[in-house]
């Protein structure tokens, strides 16, 4: 009776097969023109978006789940373990002059066992990242783009 109550326990408290570990994607900008970037971005795979605009203005909102299936899909098909830290042409490794740098990271795993990975470009050598990072960073800043009016975090 122990033994079967021992099972069903370790049953009930095992992760099941379909359940996706907890993720979290940051995009970052600074430079260009301006010196202030292009905005950010950080997406977490419970739906809470973080938006930074190029103007500095910061909001927090909750996506529904149709809304964060396009990062999730790439998150999924994402395999940052080959990318490289930093994506720039050899002639201009710094990135000069005024471009946008971007910072892509992928946080994978729960506080404390988390696995993170991080990447990036200037603009002139964006054509040299690896395309599955290029996809993550575009479904990310598509939500940026169409939430940079957020005024609260809904629930």
């Amino acid at each position: 009776m122990i033994v079967l109550l021992l099972v069903a326990v370790a049953l009930a408290t095992a992760p099941t097969a379909g359940a996706a570990a907890p993720w979290r994607v940051e995009v970052a900008t600074h430079g260009g023109l301006s010196g202030r970037g292009a905005g950010a971005v950080k997406v977490r795979s419970n739906g809470d978006l973080e938006v930074v605009t190029p103007e500095g203005k910061r909001c927090e909102v909750r996506l529904e789940r149709a809304a964060l299936a396009k990062v999730e899909q790439s998150v999924q098909r994402a395999r940052p373990e080959r990318w490289r830290p930093r994506y720039f042409l050899p002639d201009n490794p710094t990135g000069c002059c005024d471009q946008v740098s971007t910072t892509l990271a992928v946080i994978r795993g729960q506080q404390g066992a988390e696995k993170q990975f991080v990447t990036g470009w200037y603009d002139e050598s964006r054509q040299l990242a690896a395309r599955d990072a290029l996809g993550l960073y575009e479904a990310a800043m598509d939500l940026a783009l169409a939430h940079q009016g957020c005024v609260a975090k809904a629930y």
